[in-house]
């Protein structure tokens, strides 16, 4: 092997290890660097490569305008929620699966009150167990709109959509087994053009009098 293959391989090995040691230490930057010896002088290898920091798991993750909370790795999700709903100042529409949580109902009678045009679709199944028509009864007492599916499937969505610049979507059903003792996820996200598209999607099933239908808490 002649002198120049033999310092090829060892700058590619060292180039690997590089990269393995950013993977494995999940940290902002890695600097290496080899020294081959020559015939009377020495080869320097250097490369720095930048990786983004990770987020503390307590705290939840934010990648620019997306952050998403797991409430079972010790990332509060229904806090972050509440704030989406009294950051409304315009509109609110929400479509639930699954609603029980009484602070949630709180604060979504909250932007009700403050002036905040409010609407709900839930799941028709959900709608009829005991703990969710109360959190209903109160929503719809605050003069809030509620609607449920008439069609053969499952109102499943989990969406929250806040001034049409905010939505939330992911697992996280708004009771509180979903904050203290499921695995779920609460993803937020921040950008005008998804929350549009969100609110496009929610008006449509609003407005589909095949499939959704005035709910009528009994």
């Amino acid at each position: 092997m002649n002198r120049n293959t033999w310092k090829y391989k060892i700058l590619t090995a060292a180039a690997a290890a590089v990269f393995a040691a950013a993977a494995l230490a999940s940290c902002s930057g890695v600097r290496a660097s080899l020294t081959v010896p020559g015939s009377g002088s020495s080869v320097t290898y250097e490369k720095f490569l930048s990786f983004p920091a990770v987020s503390s798991p307590s705290t939840g993750a934010e990648t620019q305008n997306v952050q998403y909370y797991f409430p079972r790795a010790g990332q509060p999700a229904q806090p972050e929620l509440i704030r989406v709903i009294r950051s409304a100042r315009k509109t609110l529409d929400i479509a639930i699966y699954s609603f029980t949580d009484p602070q949630i109902c709180s604060a979504i009678v909250g932007a009700r009150e403050r002036g905040v045009a409010v609407r709900l679709i839930t799941d028709r199944e959900q709608s009829s167990g005991k703990s969710q028509k109360t959190v209903l009864k109160q929503i719809g007492q605050a003069g809030i709109p509620i609607k449920i599916d008439s069609h053969s499937g499952i109102m499943h969505l989990k969406v929250t959509i806040a001034d049409r610049q905010t939505a939330t979507t992911g697992s996280f059903n708004y009771t509180k087994s979903a904050e203290k003792s499921n695995d779920e996820v609460l993803v937020v996200l921040k950008d005008e053009k998804i929350a549009g598209d969100f609110e496009t999607e929610f008006n449509r099933m609003w407005n589909d009098t095949g499939d959704f239908t005035d709910y009528k808490n009994r």
